[in-house]
């Protein structure tokens, strides 16, 4: 009876958003196919010969993460415009450490928050990130396939220009 108690009145909801990501690092229209397929358990060989991005590691990454944490939400609880940062460490308080401690404690409890899987045969990515209202959960989900895919247009501008310059 005492745990059903502090559920009903001590527990706050924990709200999860989940996106799927197909991974593009393969390269093109074979790969996609490919996936797609194995979705229905169809096994196809893709000769992949390019690198494939770790989804998981880059998510989590420290460079990502910084990123995110420096996006604006709009939550019920602490108000409009509010960073990630704030929102993970001192929320409506003043903070008592510096910044860098802040960001360190700030990626931390962000990778706490999101959970990445991998479907190898797929290679389909799926990303749950969980917070305390619903909106928020999706807006950080959002914010992170966004700054995901800034960071992979970005390497695979590196990349072409790395090639270019070969030939």
């Amino acid at each position: 009876a005492l745990p059903i108690f502090y559920v009903l009145f001590f527990a706050k909801p924990v709200y999860t958003s989940t996106a799927k990501i197909m991974s593009s690092s393969s390269g093109g229209g074979m790969s996609q196919a490919a996936g797609l397929a194995a979705q229905f358990g169809i096994a196809m060989p893709t000769g992949q010969s390019e690198p494939k991005w770790v989804y998981p590691e880059i998510i989590k990454s420290r460079t990502l993460t910084r990123t995110v944490l420096k996006h604006k939400f709009d939550t019920n609880e602490f108000g409009k415009d509010q960073t990630l940062l704030r929102l993970l460490t001192y929320k409506n308080e003043e903070p008592a450490v510096g910044e860098d401690t802040l960001i360190i404690n700030g990626m931390a409890a962000f990778i706490g928050l999101v959970n990445v899987s991998e479907d190898i045969k797929s290679s389909i990515v799926t990303v749950s990130i969980d917070a305390s209202e619903p909106k928020l959960a999706a807006d950080i989900a959002t914010a992170l396939i966004d700054e995901l895919d800034i960071h992979q247009k970005q390497f695979n501008t590196k990349q072409a220009a790395k090639k270019t310059n070969f030939y």
